[in-house]
């Protein structure tokens, strides 16, 4: 499986835009180490998170490919989301955002326990 055939699958699940308006930057409650970088605060939307979870329905846990390339978006989505927040843009177009961003952080989701079986059959191709 290449890279490029699991991000053409994915992204148009994203629609043409992500829409954060209500999102809103917090203290973490939850303290406990690596759930948040030591000193950063949260970033939190609803919209976003919606979405998200559409396409995580949509996509569900059996093509495990898919389901991983649904969390690495949303992952990478995520930090331009936070930062674009925080300059008073409340929107992004998931296609604008670097394939090499979101492959370099879909490979390193593979290297995590428990995906040796994906690992081994993905090939790191932007046909």
């Amino acid at each position: 499986m290449t890279f490029t055939e699991i991000y053409n699958r994915i992204i148009n699940l994203w629609g043409d835009k992500i829409e954060f308006s209500d999102g809103i930057i917090f203290e973490p409650i939850d303290k406990t180490p690596g759930t948040t970088p030591t000193g950063e605060k949260s970033f939190q939307s609803n919209s976003f998170r919606k979405q998200w979870d559409k396409i995580e329905e949509i996509v569900g846990t059996d093509d495990t490919y898919g389901d991983l390339m649904v969390w690495t978006m949303y992952q990478v989505f995520h930090r331009h989301a936070v930062q674009l927040f925080q300059q008073n843009i409340y929107t992004l177009k998931p296609t604008d955002i670097s394939k090499k961003e979101i492959e370099e952080q879909y490979f390193n989701n593979l290297n995590a326990e428990s995906w040796e079986e994906e690992l081994l059959n993905y090939k790191r191709v932007f046909e």
